[in-house]
């Protein structure tokens, strides 16, 4: 009764099929880490740089995945950032909560973004909120042909 009721008062529409996933082939991997206490300063900090080459002739897709583990000397919000080419990837520089002054505390973020074919840098920063340390950190970037 309730579902007659709903799809009358959508006219009669039916439901919308679920859309086909595009299945991408994967053309390359880079994966740079580092477990040495590092200090960080507070703003924006350059954690890493890499560059890598889409040969694909429609272009690729850069799929990023980081992970830092950060302490700060006074505690607030910390976010981490890829950029690509020096602009952030999708989605963006979310925050990853508030990073504390007593312990550390791991953050990972998810990234892509479709580049053309040719030369690209692929950047991880960390935001913090005051002077800290990062203990480790890791990013995977993987090369999808588009």
């Amino acid at each position: 009764m309730l579902v007659a009721a709903l799809v009358a008062s959508m006219g009669g529409a039916q439901a919308q099929q679920p859309a086909t996933a595009k299945l991408h082939k994967q053309i390359g991997t880079a994966i740079d880490s580092n477990g040495v206490v590092t200090s960080l300063l507070a703003g924006t900090n350059v954690i890493d740089t890499t560059s890598v080459k889409c040969g694909a002739t429609n272009g690729c897709i850069v799929d990023v995945g980081s992970m830092a583990q950060v302490i700060a000397d006074t505690s607030g919000q910390w976010s981490i950032c890829v950029l690509i080419d020096g602009q952030q990837a999708s989605p963006g520089c979310p925050v990853q909560g508030t990073v504390p002054s007593s312990n550390y505390v791991v953050g990972n973020l998810k990234s892509n973004a479709f580049v053309a074919n040719g030369s690209h840098t692929v950047q991880m920063q960390v935001q913090m909120p005051a002077a800290g340390s990062i203990a480790a950190w890791q990013v995977d970037i993987t090369l999808l042909k588009n």
